[in-house]
């Protein structure tokens, strides 16, 4: 009997398994609400159905209703604690929440339960990656590809995890396996092939691959437009892709607080705020850029009013729930400060200006929005090759891509062009990527008191 043949002799029968059958045809046909209600109604009749109950889960997942399938995969497990796709599933899940920990023990568990699981082993070996636990992530990976050859998600990470160890000569040879599947048909992966040539060093291969997903994916084009611009075969966009930066920091929000030290930029803008800000009272303060609201705890008690904008939904909601800000703005920080002239005493801007190529827009809408003798105190990444110059960054780093170098001198001249005097500039740690330093540029920037801007207007 074939499936079809079995779902109508499900429909026939009645009762929970019927309406198994019903969840089952509408999810295949694309009728999610039918779907989800016919699961639901079918495990309020037989609670104790394990495959229904997990699809139920899946289907939940995929709808973004993470907590409601977490929920349905732990009584998944309770009923059967043997079955490793819903220990995996749920880690991966958990994993999104910020709580290594538990992921961490729930992969453990479904190897457990199935000690030749390649997709558990590839999500353990990215987990220890992620901690920088390298070796316990290459046996992961190793065993995963031992188990199935032909996983390329898995290769690639392993051939990531090798850069990352700066074992650039191992991870060739993993490009070189990989370029050559890309050519069989059918190959499904050229977007994080592209990312892992372009790390290798490989910038033709790496444009070969961009190109054949964007030709499969031309939605992605700003993205892809973005990675093919660092290697010097498109134009400098203005800006990172705004869908690549939404889903990088809704990926982070659970955890961007949990740094382990690694992550400063927090620290070196408010430290600069504090030692240059005047002294004479609170300060009314924009924390643009607010992220989950790391830099606002630093400043809080200086500050008046400290208000927070961001573009990312999840971001706002863990700077929320500090309690700190007296607003908060889901808003581009150009358009806000261009809506808020002369309102603010500083501006803070920890580790976002670093996703905008050109920072005229920024600089002249901050000097709109500070009241003469503000300050306004942010990081950037230093570009080393050209002092006068901007480039696309390394796409290794906390960021993970998305983020531009500046050249000292083109800071300093934006910065008289659009009336700010230099108050700091120097290079400091900005963060560390497995123990190796990432250098950022502290930047603060003072726009002129009232007596300054009358005498620069005034007749000579």
């Amino acid at each position: 009997m074939n499936r079809k043949e079995r779902r109508a002799a499900a429909k026939r029968s009645g009762g929970p398994d019927a309406l198994f059958a019903i969840a089952d045809a509408c999810h295949d046909r694309g009728q999610v609400g039918q779907a989800l209600d016919a699961y639901e109604r079918g495990l309020k009749l037989n609670p104790a159905a394990v495959r229904p109950r997990h699809n139920f889960a899946l289907l939940l997942e995929q709808q973004g209703r993470s907590d409601a399938a977490m929920a349905q995969y732990r009584l998944v497990i309770k009923s059967d604690p043997k079955l490793a796709d819903a220990y995996n599933n749920l880690a991966v899940l958990v994993r999104r929440t910020g709580d290594r920990k538990q992921a961490l023990d729930l992969y453990l568990q479904a190897l457990a339960a199935r000690p030749d699981f390649p997709l558990a082993h590839n999500n353990l070996g990215s987990l220890y990656a992620e901690l920088g636990r390298f070796a316990e992530a290459q046996a992961h990976y190793d065993q995963a590809l031992t188990l199935q050859p032909d996983y390329i998600e898995c290769r690639i990470n392993l051939g990531q995890a090798l850069l990352d160890q700066e074992r650039s000569v191992d991870a060739l040879d993993q490009a070189e396996v990989l370029c050559a599947a890309a050519e069989k048909p059918g190959f499904a992966h050229y977007y994080r092939l592209g990312v892992f040539l372009a790390r290798c060093g490989i910038a033709e291969g790496a444009k070969i691959c961009l190109l054949a997903h964007l030709r499969q994916h031309p939605e992605d084009r700003d993205e892809v437009g973005f990675l093919l611009a660092k290697l010097g075969c498109a134009p400098l966009p203005a800006r990172a892709p705004a869908a690549e930066l939404d889903r990088l920091y809704a990926e982070r929000a659970h955890t961007w607080d949990d740094g382990g030290g690694n992550y400063r930029g927090a620290d070196m803008v408010a430290g600069v705020l504090l030692r240059l800000a005047d002294r004479g009272g609170p300060l009314d303060i924009l924390d643009a850029g607010c992220g989950t609201g790391l830099v606002g705890r630093l400043v809080a008690d200086r500050a008046r009013t400290l208000t927070g904008v961001d573009l990312s939904g999840p971001m706002l909601e863990k700077a929320k729930s500090k309690e700190i800000y007296h607003a908060l703005h889901n808003a581009d920080l150009v358009a806000f400060l261009n809506d808020h002239p002369g309102s603010f005493d500083a501006v803070t801007c920890a580790a976002t200006l670093i996703h905008f190529g050109d920072l005229r827009p920024a600089f002249e809408a901050a000097a709109r929005g500070l009241r003469p003798g503000g300050l306004f105190a942010f990081t950037l990444f230093p570009n080393q090759q050209d002092e006068n110059g901007v480039a696309i960054a390394s796409i290794v780093g906390m960021a993970k891509g998305g983020c531009y170098e500046h050249g000292r001198s083109y800071v300093a001249a934006l910065a008289a062009a659009t009336g700010f005097a230099v108050e700091h500039l120097e290079s400091e740690i900005h963060e560390h990527q497995y123990g190796r330093p990432i250098m950022g540029l502290l930047v603060a920037l003072r726009r002129p008191s009232t007596s300054a801007l009358a005498a620069a207007s005034s007749p000579g």
